[in-house]
């Protein structure tokens, strides 16, 4: 093995002058220099560097008389220090990820204006992670909880509520939608600053939750319109649109809740049951936005519904439009979602990823879109009131069935497009002209029609028109209906006299009550039943025998 160099300090270069002393630095142990040239061999005076080694048994660390170890167990202890700065660095890289995580509820604190102490004095302190401490996982979940904890007080006395992620914001942390994220932000942070909470009680009893925007304001009397659903005073509800049952509170209070933490009561002005819509006057003396509205509304889109929980925290729900037809106790206005609404954010915004309106939340799964919406609110502020023709039935449209459903009605009657009658409302004027269920509406005054939307527009279109007749609420409007019977394959053009109301239709099918049954048809059930099953035992029969 080479020698090893023990550096300067064992290096002298010789000359005459005289033999010197010295000390080790951090020893108190005298060192000859001369003494260890002469062990080289080398002659004094010879001029040359005299380059010292020392024998491994006489090595010895600075500052100390012991020997070195081995280079085997030097090479043990560097790899312990390896080790142990390993683990310091991964303690140190754990510690600043877990401060990582609880950066953005220091940002909410400093909105707070106060500074967090640790101080033992202190009352609240904030939790930390000392340096010199070994990690585990047991401390890392202790952490985590007393951080929670900590935020949690700190939150509450800053009066800052704790944030639902189920329901605010978690839809935007969905792997699908990370790639979107940032530009939907822009959207839903601009469209948010229009939507405000509304609440309802009767007698000190809380009624309801729901939200709402302004879609007027006068800057002169500082007096604004709120539109919400009609849920906000709705006391009684049914799963079924269609039935009649709802029942509304129209001496219920309502108060509007402002973004700068204001409450305002609202006066309702107005109310109409059918496309489930309240409108509310409030006094707002500060300048206010009103929402932009876009008839640009897709099959399979994607929008965000937008809404106000009771601590005016904002609710979002994201999905697409989906490309169905009404549900059977759903109204023939509503478009569908395939993500839930929570029933706070009824009558919130429903906007794209523009940030335009697009709708109103009405349902749990469904909204009223804003070709409906504008319509809707364009005869109030013409009339007065929201009339609507009343037909008697309830339809659903060809065009989103099952392809091979739609392929058997082409092929077996040569109809590709049009609404199918899924109900007859009993004793209605379209039960007596003939109409039944599975019967086909294909166009109304001469105008073809596909779907219930279209439907709608094409009723309040007429509406207005008969209003402009001079006309008035709860008169007969005629409307010519072309029909395919399904029973014996006629195509036929009815003339349907219908009511113009502002009142929710009704359709119920018929019913009738089951009597004790008399001793003519008791003999003939009898009768039915023998023959039934004797001709399921000769069948049993032949089976046997063969």
């Amino acid at each position: 093995m080479a020698p090893v160099s023990t550096g300067p300090r064992f290096r002298r270069r010789k000359s005459n002058a005289p033999r010197a002393t010295s000390r080790k630095p951090d020893s108190g142990v005298p060192v000859a220099a001369d003494a260890d040239a002469a062990k080289e061999g080398d002659a004094p005076g010879s001029g040359s560097t005299t380059r010292v080694t020392r024998s491994r048994a006489a090595r010895c660390r600075p500052g100390s008389q012991e020997p070195l170890p081995p280079p085997s167990e030097r090479s043990r202890s560097r790899r312990t220090t390896l080790a142990t700065d390993t683990a310091v660095r991964e303690r140190k890289r754990i510690r600043a990820n877990l401060i990582e995580e609880e950066k953005p509820l220091t940002k909410m604190e400093e909105v707070g204006g106060e500074e967090i102490s640790s101080a033992p004095s202190s009352p609240l302190c904030e939790p930390y992670l000392p340096d010199d401490q070994e990690i585990d996982f047991d401390t890392i979940d202790l952490y985590k909880k007393k951080s929670k904890e900590f935020h949690k007080k700190r939150a509450h006395q800053l009066s800052f509520p704790t944030l639902n992620t189920d329901v605010s914001s978690s839809c935007l942390l969905h792997p699908k939608l990370l790639d979107i994220r940032e530009s939907a932000t822009k959207s839903i942070l601009g469209a948010a600053k229009y939507v405000l909470g509304l609440s309802s009680c009767i007698d000190g009893n809380p009624l309801a939750r729901c939200s709402g925007f302004l879609i007027d304001w006068n800057e002169t009397t500082k007096v604004g319109v709120v539109i919400t659903s009609a849920d906000i005073i709705c006391s009684a509800s049914s799963l079924d649109r269609w039935s009649g049952d709802d029942e509304y509170s129209y001496s219920a209070k309502v108060f509007v809740h402002l973004l700068d933490d204001t409450t305002v009561e609202g006066r309702l002005i107005y109310a109409q049951t059918h496309y489930n819509l309240a409108l509310f006057e409030i006094i707002v003396e500060s300048p206010v936005q009103i929402p932009n509205f876009t008839f640009n509304l897709n099959y399979a889109q994607q929008i965000f519904v937008l809404g106000r929980d009771e601590n005016l925290c904002l609710s979002i729900s994201h999905g697409k439009v989906q490309y169905c037809n009404p549900f059977l106790c759903g109204r023939h206005h509503y478009m569908y979602v395939d993500t839930a609404t929570p029933k706070c954010a009824l009558g919130g915004l429903v906007i794209d990823f523009e940030g335009s309106t697009v709708g109103i939340a009405c349902q749990t799964h469904a909204f009223i879109p804003s070709s409906i919406l504008i319509k809707c609110l364009h005869l109030w502020r013409k009339i007065q009131c929201i009339p609507r023709p009343q037909l008697g039935v309830k339809l659903s449209a060809i065009k989103f069935l099952d392809l091979p459903h739609i392929e058997m009605i082409l092929r077996k009657i040569h109809i590709c497009d049009g609404l199918i009658v899924e109900e007859v409302s009993s004793g209605s004027t379209i039960e007596k002209l003939g109409v039944r269920v599975g019967d086909i509406i294909q166009h109304l005054n001469g105008e073809w029609v596909s779907d219930t939307i279209q439907l709608e527009e094409m009723l309040l279109r007429l509406s207005e028109d008969h209003f402009d007749k001079g006309n008035g609420l709860n008169s007969t409007l005629d409307i010519k209906v072309g029909l395919f019977h399904i029973r014996n394959g006629a195509r036929n053009t009815i003339n349907l006299t219908t009511v113009v109301s502002e009142n929710g239709e009704v359709v119920k099918r018929g019913s009738f009550a089951v009597s004790v049954p008399t001793r003519e048809e008791i003999s003939a059930m009898y009768a039915l039943q023998e023959a039934t099953t004797g001709i399921v035992n000769f069948s049993i029969s032949v089976l046997i025998m063969m």
